[in-house]
């Protein structure tokens, strides 16, 4: 596969896409964190689970426990 002009591996687009989607969950944590839950995420229970357990994955495989927690108390307010 080519990216401007310029062949990369599947390895350099697995990395992409994962900074991407990294990217992705951060701005949704900051607007958690500056809206709150229901205002950052208007969807229905089952989407905020699956939105909030994408981002626990996420935080844990980056090893940011303090957004794990934030997250995990996130998820218990859901019910």
């Amino acid at each position: 596969m080519y990216i401007n002009g310029r062949k990369i591996t599947i390895e350099e687009l697995q990395r992409m896409a994962n900074k991407l989607i990294g990217a992705m969950l951060d701005n949704l944590y900051d607007d958690i964190q500056r809206d709150g839950l229901d205002k950052a995420l208007p969807h229905s229970k089952i989407k905020k689970r699956a939105a909030l357990s994408k981002m626990m994955e996420f935080y844990i495989d980056q090893e940011e426990y303090e957004k794990c927690s934030v997250v995990r108390d996130l998820l218990k307010t859901i019910k």
